[in-house]
């Protein structure tokens, strides 16, 4: 049995990609005209993966752990999901299971993330797989909604920045020209900083191609820079060391982090398990080579707070925290009370800039007319000034 990528038309005019399990090409043909579909294409799979986004992975896993934790069978679960879902998820997860895969083997093969991986392996091995999955779901919800947060904390500076942007961009090029003749005409000696509006004008309009390559050329060699490994290593590790003492850059890493730990070790995963699986989400190099320090010393038997320390994770205050959580065997609710308590500082701070973004930007828009009236208006009323004193 072989793995088909499709793309076809669903029945509300949708269209839809997936991956399919079968003996033939024309076996997929016909799960999926049975379905009511319009094949568009239909290849040999190249062992492409499922981008799994927060909502998808939240979504399947609170529907499927739902109808498990009721005591229903978990085909019997696929097979309702099939019936009431317009994707083809559940029926190439009911086709794996028929094949004698397990359910985290299934979602392997789909690329699901390793955290959740994890999460349903423990609870595979445990008899738990519905609370496994409600786990799985309740914090990839949390991921969205804290994603969400982010996003709409920057949205509304960006727009304003943009709007700038482009409110000088039109003053420059359509209204500043206009001036340009009637100085000419009146033979005013111009200030500097009229004189290198004019010039920025005229450069703009008779060479945008230049101006744009030199744009996209600087990005271009951001985002090359940024790839180089050592360039990009040295930032990381700066960041890093930032996030020891400046407390935005400490929630931002560590309120994540501090409750994947604290899931994965409350579901049964073992600590050094914990730290092997969660190494690489990080998104920091520097960090995921201090988690492996943090991995090696766990296997050489050291405590997990003294691995913190040695390998520069954390601050005096988690590791006061995990110290107390191993010597009361109260691991899981020390590290959740640090995620708790520097997600809240998290939400402050992202208040606190939301509420900061827009008067500065406001205040720069503002600088930045005045600065264009003075330089169009000044040598108009130093004009009718000179006329006034003849």
């Amino acid at each position: 049995m072989n793995a088909y990528d499709y793309i076809a038309i669903t029945t509300d005019k949708k269209r839809i990609q997936g991956i399919l399990w079968a003996d033939s090409e024309e076996e997929v043909k016909t799960k999926l005209k049975l379905e009511g579909y319009v094949i568009c294409s239909i290849a040999r799979s190249s062992g492409k993966t499922i981008r799994w986004r927060h909502k998808q992975v939240s979504t399947t896993a609170y529907q499927l752990g739902l109808l498990l934790q009721s005591g229903i069978s978990l085909r019997r679960s696929l097979e309702l999901l099939m019936d009431g879902s317009k994707t083809m998820l559940y029926r190439s997860l009911y086709e794996g299971i028929q094949r004698g895969q397990s359910l985290s083997e299934v979602l392997r093969e789909k690329g699901f993330p390793s955290i959740a991986l994890a999460l349903l392996e423990s609870g595979e091995m445990s008899g738990n797989v519905g609370e496994s999955l409600q786990y799985i779901a309740s914090y990839y919800e949390r991921e969205r909604k804290y994603q969400q947060k982010m996003v709409s904390a920057i949205s509304y500076p960006l727009f304003l920045l943009v709007l700038m942007n482009v409110f000088f961009l039109v003053t420059i090029l359509f209204i500043i020209p206009s001036f340009t003749r009637v100085f000419a005409t009146m033979h005013i000696e111009l200030p500097w900083m009229t004189k290198g509006l004019f010039v920025l004008g005229t450069s703009l309009r008779e060479h945008p191609l230049f101006y744009i390559g030199v744009h996209v050329g600087l990005i271009g060699v951001l985002i090359y820079a940024f790839k180089q490994p050592s360039i990009r290593y040295r930032f990381d590790r700066r960041l890093w060391q930032l996030a020891q003492h400046k407390t935005f850059l400490t929630s931002l890493y560590y309120t994540n982090i501090l409750h994947i730990w604290a899931l994965l070790l409350d579901s049964g995963i073992s600590i050094i398990n914990t730290i092997d699986i969660t190494k690489r989400i990080w998104r920091n190099l520097y960090g995921e080579e201090c988690s492996n320090h943090v991995y090696a010393m766990l296997c050489k038997g050291h405590s997990f707070c003294e691995s913190l320390k040695s390998s520069s994770i954390g601050n005096s205050f988690i590791w006061q925290m995990v110290a107390v959580g191993e010597e009361s065997g109260e691991l899981v609710a020390m590290l959740n009370h640090c995620s708790h308590y520097y997600e809240s500082l998290l939400t402050q701070y992202i208040a606190r800039m939301e509420r900061l973004m827009e008067p500065i930007l406001l205040t720069i828009m503002g600088i930045g007319i005045a600065i264009l009236v003075i330089s169009v208006m000044y040598p108009v009323f130093t004009s009718i000034s000179s006329l006034g004193g003849q």
